[in-house]
This record gives C-alpha cells, sequence and structure tokens, in this order.
C-alpha cells in the first residue's frame, strides 16, 4: 500500500548549504536499514505556512513546502494517492509510578522512515516519525545521498505519523475504516491537513484540552482522500479518539484505538478482521494488568498486536514506538525486531540504543 505526494522536481543546489535547513539536511544518518534520523533547529517554515492560512489539500501544501524549502526551484507538487489494507493500533496506560504510557503500531507497505526531532523557536520540542515515501522522492530516494537528498528530507517535518512533544503530548494518525473525506469549509477558519495537524499540535499543544480546541479553530482536510482519526494521549493520563463525520468533528474517551470508528455515528465501521483482533489483544493486556504498565509490558502488548506481512496484504507493522510522557521519551523498535531498540527525548538530543 502506497501513499505518494508525487512532486516533479528540479531542485537547484542554490544556497541551502548556508541556511538553518542545510544545516538539518547534514544531520541526516542512518540508524537501520531505511531508518533514519534528523535533528531540525527551526519549524522549516511550518509557522509560516500557518500565518498564511494552512492549506486546504495536500497539493496545496506540497506548493507551499515546495516554494519555502528551495525559494521556488521545486516543481508543482501533485498528490496521486494509493491506498489498500491497514491495521494500526494505539493503547494508552500508566505505569507502577503512575507515568502515562501509550504504544503505537504503524502498519503499512514496506517504506523509508524518518524519526525527526524537531525544536521549533516558537513552539515545543518534539520527537516525531514519517514516511518518506509520503513525499513522492521516488522508490531509490535515500536522504543519506548527497547534500540535496539532505536537505529534501527537511520536508518530512509537514507529514508525521505519529510523535510525542516535550509535555508530554502524543498524536498518531490511524485510518479510521471507510473513504470518508473530511473537506470543513468555515470561511473564517484557516486551513489544514490531516498530517500538518498532527505538527501542529506538537507544536503548539501541551494536553489533550489544548489540542483539541487548536483542532477546533481549523477546517480539516483529509489526507489521501480517506478517512482518518486521532489518537491524542498527554501526560496527565488522558487519551482520546479524534473522527471526524458528515465534516463534524467527535471525540470520544477511549483507552485504544484501531481501525474502526469509535464514535456513535459510525460505532464499528471498520477495514477488516485484523482491526478487531489487534483491538481485542490490546484489550486484553490492559485488562490483565489492570492498567498498570510498564513500558516493557507496553512493548509486549503492541508486539501480540503486531500485523505480520503473512496475514496481509501490505509489509505489516512498520514500527512500533512506547511513549514515556512524563520522560517526553519515545522508544522505538523496527521492523518488529525487539532485540534492538532506538529511544529518543523530545526535550533533549540525548539518545539510547539497545540490543539485546
Amino acid at each position: 500500500m502506497k501513499n505518494y505526494f508525487l512532486i516533479t522536481l528540479s531542485v537547484l543546489l542554490a544556497s541551502c548549504q548556508l541556511n538553518e535547513l542545510g544545516e538539518a539536511g547534514k544531520t541526516v544518518r542512518e540508524l537501520n536499514t531505511n531508518l533514519y534520523h534528523i535533528t531540525i533547529m527551526d519549524d522549516a517554515g511550518f509557522e509560516r505556512y500557518l500565518e498564511q492560512g494552512g492549506a486546504s489539500s495536500t497539493d496545496e501544501m506540497g506548493d507551499y513546502i515546495s516554494d519555502y524549502l528551495s525559494g521556488g526551484p521545486w516543481g508543482k507538487l501533485k498528490c496521486a494517492p494509493k491506498m489498500s489494507g491497514f491495521a494500526c493500533s494505539a493503547l494508552a496506560a500508566k505505569n507502577a509510578l503512575g507515568e502515562a504510557v501509550t504504544g503505537r503500531n504503524y502498519d503499512w507497505d514496506p517504506c523509508k522512515a524518518l524519526i525527526i526531532r524537531c525544536v521549533p523557536d516558537h513552539g515545543y520540542a518534539s520527537i516525531s516519525t514519517a514516511n518518506l515515501d509520503f513525499l513522492g522522492f521516488g522508490d531509490a530516494y535515500d536522504p543519506m545521498n548527497g547534500i540535496i537528498n539532505q536537505y529534501k528530507a527537511t520536508a518530512a517535518v509537514y507529514v508525521p505519523m505519529d510523535g510525542i512533544n516535550e509535555k508530554g503530548l502524543v498524536v498518531a494518525d490511524l485510518m479510521a475504516g471507510d473513504d470518508e473525506s473530511t473537506n470543513q469549509t468555515d470561511a473564517s477558519k484557516p486551513n489544514i491537513t490531516t498530517t500538518s495537524a498532527i505538527r501542529l499540535l506538537l507544536n503548539h499543544a501541551a494536553d489533550v484540552d489544548e489540542a483539541l480546541q487548536l483542532l477546533e479553530t481549523y477546517n480539516m482536510h483529509s489526507d489521501i482522500g480517506r478517512a482518518h482519526h486521532l489518537f491524542v494521549s498527554d501526560a496527565k493520563g488522558r487519551s482520546v479518539c479524534v473522527e471526524w463525520v458528515n465534516n463534524k468533528m467527535i471525540v470520544t474517551e477511549s483507552r485504544v484505538l484501531n481501525n474502526h470508528y469509535l464514535c456513535e455515528e459510525k460505532k464499528g465501521i471498520g477495514s477488516g478482521e485484523l482491526t478487531w483482533k489487534h483491538e481485542a489483544t490490546l484489550l486484553k493486556a490492559y485488562s490483565e494488568h489492570n492498567g498498570i504498565m510498564s513500558a516493557e509490558e507496553m512493548a509486549d502488548a503492541m508486539f501480540a498486536a503486531a500485523a505480520l506481512p503473512s496475514e496481509c496484504d501490505y509489509g505489516g507493522t512498520q514500527w512500533t514506538i512506547v511513549y514515556n510522557q512524563q520522560q517526553g521519551s519515545a522508544t522505538y523498535y523496527w521492523h518488529r525486531d525487539r532485540a534492538k531498540s532506538y529511544t529518543f527525548f523530545a526535550g533533549s538530543d540525548v539518545e539510547v540504543i539497545k540490543n539485546k
């Protein structure tokens, strides 16, 4: 299952080595096969993007990114989304110390992923994850291959799939289970797309309440022409599912989210058998631990709910994350490999790589 923001590029090197994004590009490094990390000590023009009204489509957002990142030599971004199966999962709990912990599986086709440490001048520092295939640079794109490709990687700041900020707010995008597209049209509000909304929340919301208030001030527009719902949890232990039905935002309190609707208007509509299997697995783990789960127990639950390539028509779980929301940390497992983990902290440049 592939989801491309197809871009026709005529990229000039110009002066990218001399600006902050050029400096960010130099920080790209490979952690594992097709898994990369970058540090962006800025917001890659995201605040300006919001100030000029956001975008009502991925095409419009692509135009802005292309213009901002290279001053014009990028070609016009065109969106040609392609979709097949999916079975993402999320679960929120607390550990024995009372700290909020959230687990997240990202289930998709095999892809290249970029872990982004973003430290904006005006907003909260965060750790987030982008699927680099969404940027449409082509199957051969390698963010390590030359300064131009490193520089282009900074565009990923606009399309996070999930993340945590230094205040402990976690946001994750999951497919809701049908093809209803959201396109709100209140002329008094600026516009936002699904993935750029995640960046908005990571940069500017400290908890669930602030996140919901922010979302209400924007017109939401679905990426890739499909229904999305967001799992939002905070360091206080609150977690909600945010959905859009008939262009209305609906919030449901929940500890778990998969790929079927939770709101009463569409409750139970989903994407297939795996979504129910994974929800049952996560709820069982939560119940067995009475809602008190260590990081290892959360990882156990997420691995038990992982999608395997042998049981689906796509690549299965690409990455698993366990967040500690008091620490502002994100511990990654790549391609269902429990033996190696990568831990990053939103509020600092400390990282821990562990091999069991």
